[in-house]
């Protein structure tokens, strides 16, 4: 199945970048133009945008666009041909398995690999009565985490970050932390990198989540074409020793991939 999914990954980018598609901005946050002849115009959420077209971020700007259930995130600034972006494509095979790795701190039987099931599946069925009918207002936080983790193992990627959201604004200290990280996973594996990202950079650099945090920012940023971030973070991760046992081989293998060009 793994491999199937990279094969039409591949496909996918190799057909857009083959010829000029249209693109919709699903997400946006900060300064983010677009390239008109001599002048840049600002890019807002909905935009169909040109595959053939550079856009510009400013700092700590993020953006994704998306062509039909795939997207291309941007969380780094500068400026960027999307024709070039696209061309290269997604190291998904590392992708998978970091965040496949990675989601086992969210839930011990947590994978991406239902992705596409949970995304077919989405379109056919309303969402249970379960997954939509909880009170935030009397949150208990281990509850709200507990439901999360099953919308996580059932696939439903983006109703496990709506729960985890709520245990974040209902916690604090260490709780907060791992409901924050439980969040921009389910982001992540659900597709949305640039949300994600944002949230994992509001995470403190010290603490039990700090290790964690670190390596899933890192293979998001990656992904996202921001591997100056990753390098140093993946860097003073390393010096810090913030990672422990397998988390080192991890680390050092998303760094020696930040670093290739």
């Amino acid at each position: 199945m793994k491999r199937l999914l990279f094969t039409v990954i591949a496909v996918f980018f190799a057909v857009v970048a083959a010829s000029a598609a249209s693109l919709t901005v699903s997400w946006a946050d900060g300064k983010i133009d677009m390239q008109q002849g001599s002048d840049w115009v600002a890019v807002n959420i909905g935009d169909q945008i040109d595959s053939s077209a550079t856009l510009r971020l400013g700092k700590g700007a993020s953006v994704e666009l998306t062509a039909g259930k795939h997207k291309v995130s941007i969380t780094s600034a500068g400026t960027y041909s999307l024709d070039s972006l696209l061309s290269k494509g997604a190291a998904a095979e590392n992708r998978i398995s970091a965040l496949d790795k990675l989601g086992k701190l969210v839930d011990p039987k947590a994978t991406t690999s239902s992705t596409t099931v949970a995304a077919v599946r989405g379109d056919a069925i309303e969402p249970t009565k379960e997954a939509t009918s909880w009170d935030s207002g009397s949150a208990n936080v281990s509850a709200i985490l507990d439901q999360g983790r099953k919308l996580v193992r059932d696939g439903d990627f983006d109703g496990a970050a709506a729960r985890f959201e709520e245990a974040v604004k209902a916690s604090d200290g260490d709780t907060r932390d791992s409901a924050t990280y439980s969040e921009a996973w389910a982001l992540a594996a659900g597709d949305s990198n640039a949300k994600a990202v944002k949230l994992l950079r509001s995470m403190p650099d010290s603490g039990t989540w700090a290790g964690p945090k670190d390596l899933l920012l890192a293979r998001l940023d990656i992904d996202s074409n921001a591997r100056d971030e990753a390098k140093a973070v993946l860097t003073a991760g390393l010096r810090a020793k913030l990672f422990v046992g397998d988390d080192v081989g991890l680390a050092n293998s998303l760094l020696t991939e930040a670093s290739a060009q």
